[in-house]
């Protein structure tokens, strides 16, 4: 088994699955480093076939394809002073394919707005606000390209308030009863909800099939009609024979030089338990916001206690998690909302200024949502449970309406190195300390009353407001973002324009870490583009291949 490569991606997810297929296409040879395992037994043959997923709510609680806290827990505080907590935080997909395996599909592009944050809307006291080193124009190209390969429905021009763009690769899916209703009441209003792009085929796309709106869509696809990356980049990657994939393998060092200038490789546990190493011109790392830093600081060069690429002092700051809130409506009558894809239908209202001197920027709406049998069954009352289930209120007559709400940067919501806690593999967990901002509770406080109009424009007898954080206040939207940020200046930043590392000539990080901000907007589609951008830029230079 050959173990030196002209590139080795680590994590087969949303970031790395794009980067190793451009690498691949254009004639590098890449290993691909999952620390999961590949649910795709036919992922590089040339008939793809259903994957090992199923509609199995019970299976996906066991944690399969998914991040395991009880092997791999993350330790959790809301400051610098509080008492650390080890429980499950954030877990995202651990299989190939990684987050995409499992999350609804949503794809919007940000607007150009995102990018210039700073410039556009001002600073906010106590947040690390900052503009991107890129715009919109520059990244424009490389959503084009991901959206054909990823296969995302859509209607151009159907967003307002979204940059002017060519047609998507395909047409909206059918539209379920629940997002026709929230539609609706948002029209009703004077709003202007759209179909959401959506990574699911809503025609045969790619050679696989149109989705059926079976709703399981967070335990992954069993027939692949969702464009999740193993099914569509890595399989092309995998299709060209450039690319080779290691699955149940996790990466544990990046391997460099004694300066830490020049990475040269990366240091691993194989599925037989045996500790290995890979060698490659170029380390390209796309797991996500809380592992990259973690992976960084575990590779810490003698004499840099700091850790790998990070002569700023930035590595693991400004943790973004996305502000998620929202309402939801109860009906009287039957809505069945999980007969359907999760979300699809939007709205980018709230994202542009309406002209009010208190005015602050909300983020994008999502129309729809649902609960699942287990799910809303554990939280019944047992002496009535049966009639419950059986009524299926809260199940079968409600509608949700959630808002993306742009999460301000701070230097002190981070990521490091715990010093007590350790995993399955017998390495440092991470240790996250995050607190909301007071901007982003005033962004909820505003619009929290606008989401519930929404929903009872749309008929809802009843409302209720959701926060997705824990009781503890730890977030649980699955948007890791940030903590390896990109920018032009060495001493403010950790990776350049292009996603590579300042303080090395060859190691790319191609996952959230590198977002300035965290937008206003579902990060999937952005990341996906950049990584598609880095990649490019990897060809372009071409540093090391023959």
């Amino acid at each position: 088994m050959a173990t030196t490569f002209d590139a080795i991606v680590v994590g087969a997810g949303a970031g790395g699955g794009v980067a190793a297929a451009v690498l691949a296409k254009n004639g590098w040879k890449v290993a691909l480093i999952e620390k999961g395992r590949n649910a795709y037994p036919t992922l590089a043959e040339p008939v793809l076939r259903h994957s090992l997923f199923s509609n199995d709510e019970i299976k996906h609680r066991r944690f399969y394809g998914f991040h395991d806290p009880f092997a791999e827990p993350r330790v959790y505080r809301d400051s610098e002073t509080a008492t650390p907590v080890t429980r499950d935080l954030q877990g995202l997909g651990v299989t190939v394919g990684g987050g995409t395996v499992f999350y609804d599909g949503d794809s919007p592009r940000v607007q150009p707005a995102d990018f210039k944050l700073l410039s556009t809307y001002g600073a906010v006291a106590g947040a690390t606000l900052v503009d991107w080193p890129i715009d919109y124009a520059e990244l424009a190209p490389h959503y084009d390209e991901v959206e054909k390969q990823i296969g995302i429905q859509g209607l151009a021009g159907s967003d307002p308030f979204a940059a002017p763009r060519g047609p998507y690769p395909m047409p909206p899916g059918r539209p379920p009863k629940v997002s026709t209703l929230l539609a609706k009441g948002a029209k009703a209003l004077g709003l202007h909800p759209h179909p959401m792009p959506m990574a699911n085929n809503s025609v045969a796309y790619g050679g696989r099939p149109a989705c059926v709106d079976c709703g399981f869509c967070h335990m992954g696809c069993p027939i692949d009609a969702k464009g999740s990356t193993a099914v569509t980049a890595v399989r092309a990657g995998l299709l060209t024979g450039n690319l080779q994939l290691f699955t149940e393998t996790c990466v544990t060092k990046v391997l460099s030089n004694a300066a830490g200038d020049h990475a040269t490789g990366v240091e691993v546990i194989g599925p037989d338990g045996a500790i290995g190493q890979f060698f490659a011109k170029h380390i390209v790392i796309g797991v996500n916001a809380i592992e990259t830093p973690r992976l960084l600081f575990a590779s810490a060069p003698v004499g840099k206690p700091e850790g790998l690429a990070n002569s700023s002092g930035l590595l693991g700051r400004n943790l973004m998690f996305h502000m998620v809130f929202g309402v939801i409506g109860v009906f009287d009558i039957e809505i069945r909302p999980y007969r359907s894809r999760v979300v699809t239908h939007a709205l980018a209202d709230y994202t542009v200024p309406d002209g009010s001197k208190d005015w602050l920027r909300g983020g994008y709406v999502e129309l729809g949502g649902q609960v699942q049998p287990i799910e809303y069954g554990a939280q019944l009352p047992w002496p009535i449970h049966k009639s419950l289930m059986v009524n299926g209120r809260y199940r079968r007559k409600i509608a949700a309406v959630a808002m993306m709400g742009e999460d301000m940067p701070q230097l002190a919501n981070r990521v490091e190195l715990d010093p007590k806690v350790r995993d399955i593999y017998g390495r440092p967990v991470a240790r996250v300390t995050y607190t909301r901002h007071a901007h982003d509770q005033a962004v909820i406080d505003r619009y929290m009353p606008k989401l519930n109009a929404i929903a009872t424009a749309a008929g809802a007898v009843e409302v209720m407001q959701i926060d997705f954080v824990k009781q503890d206040g730890a977030p649980d939207t699955k948007h890791l973002l940030g903590t390896a940020r990109m920018g032009d200046d060495a001493k403010q930043s950790v990776t350049d324009r292009w996603g590579r590392a300042h303080d090395l000539d060859n190691l790319w990080v191609v996952d959230g870490s590198v977002f300035a901000t965290s937008t206003a907007f579902n990060p999937t589609l952005t990341q996906q583009a950049l990584a598609h951008r880095t990649a490019l830029r990897m060809v372009e230079l071409g540093s090391g291949v023959p």
